[in-house]
């Protein structure tokens, strides 16, 4: 298991760390360790995005999307 090492983290984040630690029943390091777990299996946006598109079927342009709604308009 790797180590890590933090520096020059400001008083009150450390002292605010440590609270939520407390409430939480857990020591800092179980806390942070959980926090910085939470945050790598967390995908990041351009990971979310790029699923999205990998599973896009329709390609449509705005202008399709505002021709059919024309078309059904003139339907109704």
């Amino acid at each position: 298991m790797a180590t890590l090492h933090v520096r020059n983290l400001s008083e009150e984040a450390l002292t605010e760390l440590k609270v939520r630690a407390a409430r939480n029943q857990q020591s800092l390091q179980a806390y942070v360790r959980t926090l910085l777990e939470q945050e790598a299996a967390t995908p990041s946006l351009e990971d979310v995005l790029d699923r999205i598109h990998g599973r896009a079927t329709a390609r449509l342009t705005t202008e399709d999307v505002l021709d059919e709604i024309d078309r059904g308009k003139r339907r109704e």
